[in-house]
This record gives structure tokens, C-alpha cells and sequence, in this order.
């Protein structure tokens, strides 16, 4: 007994003094694995992707470790983090990157050591990597998800029992008389609270870093989520492509259908700003399915493409498939009718474009044919467009618009249709303003916005109005000669305006169709500044003269219109139908009313442009606006069915 006194006395004298430089090698091997861990996180890894990044980086760790314990410290026995390393490797490397610490590790005791006592340090570092393996397929995930005190004791233990496992294995190797087993023994028992303090912080690092992890992927699916709808956005739709392609999921084919509603703003309008329940409900993914029954449940995905669009994935079917299916070319009906059961009394204009999907012919090429479904939407307001190539429809409709704009001149028949202007005091009909509704080939709608951006684009807008305005004069003398004198108004730009005897060629247009310019009203809209006043003051001048007389539209909005009512001629200003749509608020009432005053101080009569019900029209008349358009008297409509309107 006094001999192993003795000899613990003196493993103790020589181990304690080691001991601040062990803690000093725990703290460091601690720090470089939060460096690896925050390393490889920007580099994009998760944690399950780091595995040989953990078996390289502790294996290097493991080779500094001993070099430095064999030049710094003293005694045959050396405190050392080895056994801790390797139990880490396996933990958080498994297989591959403790395999690779393990590598290390041999060479670190061959290079540092020699071969003294080799074979069995060798099992006994074996050893502890496979443990550190087997703990890992015990804890992992529940070590991302979790940090729990018992999890940190369950693998102590577990470092305990190898260690003394391996002093025992190399006991009954080499022998106890060849080896220094109680300076063995008392040195590990004298490591064990250090590996403690190293196994903790090992699953504290581990345990953040994979809620770092957690949360990147919470934020990335957010980025894929509608926060409104919860529907999958365009991102996810795209990503969906990717994978869709790469996959090759059954047989190459796929459309994408798009379903958007036209009138959204005029839902807006009426109702207000839809705030959290948006336009597509949670349950929207269901109702769909069942407007299309025909088609495999599996094969469809719904992904939110838009405030006031919906695309549906069709996975398995061409577009000439698509077109037998009665429910796609019914689909625009049906949603129209889902979803107007939210919004009684306003019945929703859905438009659809089918659109076939081809596989990329390269990494770099576009997934999602925005440029194809935008071409199909603007060709339609309302129904389904079967969209076989985007560059030749695109093309055709283009086509259209240009030869049908040369014909408009030189025939006079742009397709215009009228909308009522009543007179607040008595409903008699007072007028109306002239609006372009063309057609293509197939008697669908071509939005008219679509005609006007691509002339403008073209730089042919001043043609157009000038087609629109022969059009309304021929329309002004057939009503001149049926008995109905009424003032009709056409949409103006600058662009004409700043025409060099515009003002003369529209009254010599007048002369020949014999039209009082009083019948006729320019309605000015500010897409353009006016800048050249001195011919817009010059065009004017001569409109006066022929008694044509002028109107602001969008009163308000735009380009310095109070300064345009207050150097120009005004006969008429228009509030525009969104302050209108909010005529119940107070603030409303007193921009009106402030409008109203203005407007008759400078000699101009108003008119409320979207006056939809009787509510409206006697807040209007109360305010004082002294004329209302809308939807309250009539839509706008075709020549013939206007002036039977007008003579009823």
C-alpha cells in the first residue's frame, strides 16, 4: 500500500502541473471545431453535409495536438486530447470522417512516438472512433434538434468505458509489468472532467449550429411560400421545373395553365384592399382539383403566380391533350364563378393561357415561359387561349394590330364603343366617351392598353388617336343626322397635341363631315408631359375657334393637372373612378368637393367616372359633380346599340 501511495503521489506531482496546458488544448481543439462549423456553414453545407469536412479538420487538429503535447510537456505518459478527438470524429463525422481522423491519428503516433506501444494505441484509437460512430447512429438527429444534459452523460460514459477498455486491451497485449499502469490509469482519471467540459461544449456547438441550419431553411421555404394565400410561389414553381427536368418524371411532357382575373382592380375598387385574406384562399389546391376531375390528382400542382393569377402544373399531358379536356376550356368560367361566392354581387373576369413546356437545352436557359404567358393573357380579357408558339402568336397579334391601324386611316372605322355620360340632376343623357374595343381574327378581345403600348412603342400613338377621332366624327354625323346632338369625348395625348396643325386638320375633318365642334370634346390623358406649349397652346387656339372644347381626365393623377386647368381651356374634369370606389370616406368627400369648387371656379363642369350605384350617385349629387359615367347607367356600347340607347 505504501508503495502505490508512493507512486500515486508521484504521478500526481508530475501530472498536475500539466493540467492547466490540458484545459488550455480542450479550449483551443473547442474553438477551431466552432470554426469549422461556422466555415463550412457559409460555405452552404448543412450539417449532414460536413462530414469529411469534420474527419479532414479533426484529423489536422489531431496531428498539431501531438505535436505540440511532444514538445511541451514532460513524462513518458502525457495528457493528451486524442482519445477525444477520435470520439468527436465519429460523432459528428460518422464512417467517412472518422476514418479520416483515424488515418491522422496513426500518423501523428508513428511520427511523434515511433512504434513503441504502437498496436495497441492504435485498437484503442480504433476504438474510440467506433464508438463515437456508434453514439452518433444512438443521438443523431436528436442531437440537432435537442441538448439535453443526459445526452452529454450517455456519451462521457461511453468515453469512460473505451478508455478503460483500451487500458485493459493494452494490459493484456504488452503485459502490466511493460507498462506504467497506474501513471495510465491516474493520468485518464485526471482527463475525465476535461472530457466532460469538451464532449458539453461539442453538443452546444453542434446543437446551434444546426438551428442556425433549422432556421436558413425556415427562412428559404418562407421564400417559397405565399404569405397571404400559403400557396407556393413563382420561386418554388421554378425550382419545381428544375427539378421536374432533371428528374425526367415519367414522360417528358408538362403545361403550364395560368389563370389570372382581369378585374382585379375593379374588385379592389369596390371592396377595398383585400388585406389578409387575399384572392386565393388555403383551400383553393382542393377546390381546383375538383374543377378539373379529369385529370389525375397527382399530375396537378397549384402555385400562386400573383396577386391576381394562379398557376396550375400539368405534369404528363401535351397541349394538344389539353385541348379535349372539357374542363380547361371551361376553367376561366368556373373560377369566375368560385371565386366570385366570396364577393356577391361582383362577378370576376378570368382569363386562361395554356402554355406547353419544353425541357431546357441548358443549364442557363429559362425555366418559367413568362414572356409566352404574358403574350397569351394581353391577347384576351376573358376565356381560355391554347398558346401553341409565343414568338408566332406574338408576332400575328402585332401583325394584326399594325394593319388594322393602316385600314382604321384610311377608312375611318376604328371599332370604338360608347359609355353614357348622364347629368346628376335629371338622368338625362348628356353625352358619352368614345373607347377602343378591337378584335383579332378569332372574335376574341384584344386589351386595349396591349394596342396602345405597342404603338407608342412604335411611335405611331398620335396615329391611333387620330383613327379614334375620325371614327367618333363619322359617329357624330350619323347622330347629328338621326336627331340625338350629343357631345362625345375621345382620348387625347400630347403626342397629338404636339402636332403641328393638329388643331387645323381635326376642324378641317369636322368641316367635311359637318360636325359642330361643339359635339366633340378632347379628353386629355397624361401619358406624356406636354412640353411644347407653344404648339399645344397654337393647336388649342384653333380647337376653340371650332368650338371643340377640352377635358382633364384622371383629374388629380398625373402630370400637373391643377396647373393644366388653370392655363388651359377647360370645359370638363373627370375624377377618377378609385377616389370614387372610397366616396364613403370622409377624406373622399372632401377631395370631391374640393375638386367640385375648383373645377366650377375655373368654369369646367364635373364628372364622376365609375359611379356604380345608387348610393354614389346621390353622394355625388350632394357634393355637386354634375355628371356621372359608370356601370350605374350602362357599359360602354357598339355604335348602333348607343344610339338606340340614346333615342329610348
Amino acid at each position: 500500500m505504501d508503495a502505490l501511495s508512493r507512486v500515486s503521489a508521484q504521478v500526481l506531482d508530475s501530472a498536475l502541473p500539466s493540467l492547466p496546458l490540458y484545459l488550455l488544448q480542450a479550449t483551443a481543439v473547442i474553438g477551431m471545431i466552432g470554426v469549422l462549423l461556422i466555415a463550412t456553414r457559409r460555405a452552404g453545407h448543412a450539417i449532414e453535409g460536413r462530414r469529411l469536412y469534420v474527419g479532414v479538420a479533426l484529423g489536422l487538429i489531431y496531428l498539431f495536438n501531438s505535436w505540440f503535447v511532444a514538445g511541451y510537456t514532460q513524462g513518458v505518459v502525457k495528457l493528451h486530447l486524442g482519445f477525444d478527438i477520435l470520439l468527436v470524429s465519429g460523432l459528428l463525422g460518422g464512417w467517412r470522417g472518422g476514418l479520416v481522423c483515424l488515418a491522422a491519428s496513426l500518423l501523428a503516433r508513428y511520427q511523434f512516438s515511433g512504434t513503441t506501444f504502437f498496436l495497441p494505441a492504435a485498437l484503442e484509437a480504433m476504438m474510440q472512433m467506433m464508438a463515437g460512430v456508434w453514439l452518433r447512429q444512438r443521438l443523431h438527429p436528436r442531437m440537432l434538434s435537442e441538448l439535453s444534459a443526459r445526452m452529454i452523460l450517455q456519451a462521457w460514459s461511453l468515453r469512460i468505458a473505451v478508455t478503460f477498455l483500451g487500458l485493459a486491451l493494452g494490459v493484456a497485449i504488452i503485459g502490466a509489468d511493460q507498462l506504467p499502469v497506474a501513471e495510465l490509469a491516474i493520468q485518464r482519471l485526471l482527463a475525465l472532467p476535461v472530457s466532460l467540459l469538451m464532449l458539453g461544449a461539442v453538443f452546444a456547438l453542434v446543437y446551434n449550429d444546426a438551428q442556425i441550419d433549422a432556421q436558413r431553411q425556415r427562412e428559404q421555404a418562407w421564400l417559397r411560400i405565399d404569405p397571404i394565400s400559403g400557396l407556393p410561389n413563382m420561386r418554388a414553381l421554378g425550382e419545381r421545373l428544375q427539378h421536374y427536368w432533371r428528374a425526367d418524371e415519367g414522360p417528358a411532357k408538362a403545361c403550364l395553365l395560368v389563370a389570372e382575373m382581369g378585374n382585379l382592380r375593379d374588385l379592389r375598387l369596390r371592396y377595398g384592399p383585400l388585406q389578409d385574406n387575399g384572392l386565393w384562399q388555403r383551400d383553393t389546391p382542393a377546390e381546383v382539383h375538383r374543377l378539373l376531375p379529369t385529370l389525375p390528382v397527382d399530375a396537378l400542382e397549384i402555385y400562386q403566380f400573383g396577386d391576381a393569377a394562379l398557376a396550375m402544373l400539368v405534369r404528363g399531358l401535351s397541349l394538344a391533350e389539353l385541348r379535349t379536356q372539357a374542363q380547361v376550356t371551361e376553367l376561366a368560367n368556373n373560377l369566375s364563378n368560385l371565386v366570385g361566392r366570396e364577393w356577391p354581387g361582383f362577378r370576376p373576369l378570368f382569363r386562361c393561357a395554356v402554355v406547353e413546356l419544353k425541357p431546357p437545352a441548358s443549364d442557363e436557359d429559362g425555366r418559367l415561359p413568362f414572356r409566352a404567358i404574358t403574350l397569351a393573357l394581353s391577347a384576351i380579357e376573358s376565356g381560355v387561349v391554347f398558346f401553341d408558339d409565343p414568338i408566332q402568336r406574338d408576332s400575328e397579334i402585332d401583325a394584326l394590330i399594325e394593319a388594322a391601324l393602316e385600314r382604321w386611316l384610311l377608312q375611318g372605322d376604328a371599332p370604338l364603343c360608347y359609355q353614357p355620360k348622364h347629368r346628376l340632376q335629371d338622368r338625362q343623357l348628356v353625352g358619352a366617351e368614345a373607347l377602343l374595343r378591337m378584335r383579332d381574327g378569332e372574335g376574341r378581345p384584344i386589351a386595349p392598353m396591349r394596342v396602345i403600348s405597342l404603338l407608342r412603342r412604335h411611335g405611331r400613338l398620335a396615329d391611333l388617336e387620330w383613327a379614334t377621332l375620325q371614327s367618333a366624327v363619322h359617329f357624330l354625323q350619323h347622330c347629328r343626322h338621326g336627331g340625338t346632338p350629343l357631345t362625345i369625348a375621345v382620348n387625347v395625348s400630347a403626342e397629338s397635341l404636339r402636332l403641328p396643325d393638329f388643331g387645323l386638320r381635326l376642324q378641317e375633318l369636322l368641316q367635311l363631315h359637318d360636325v359642330p365642334g361643339a359635339m366633340l370634346r378632347l379628353e386629355i390623358v397624361e401619358w406624356t408631359e406636354i412640353v411644347e406649349r407653344d404648339v399645344v397652346d397654337a393647336n388649342i387656339a384653333q380647337l376653340l375657334v371650332a368650338g371643340v372644347t377640352m377635358s382633364l381626365d384622371d383629374f388629380g393623377a398625373g402630370y400637373s393637372t391643377l396647373i393644366l386647368l388653370s392655363q388651359l381651356a377647360i370645359a370638363e374634369v373627370k375624377i377618377e373612378q378609385a377616389l370614387i370606389a372610397t366616396l364613403s370616406d370622409a377624406k373622399s368627400q372632401s377631395i370631391v368637393r374640393f375638386i367640385v369648387e375648383v373645377a366650377h371656379r375655373c368654369g369646367a363642369i364635373v364628372v364622376a367616372e365609375g359611379t356604380e350605384t345608387l348610393a354614389q350617385e346621390q353622394q355625388l349629387r350632394a357634393l355637386g359633380v354634375d355628371v356621372g359615367q359608370g356601370y350605374l347607367y350602362s357599359a360602354a356600347l357598339p355604335a348602333d346599340e348607343f344610339r338606340r340607347f340614346a333615342g329610348s
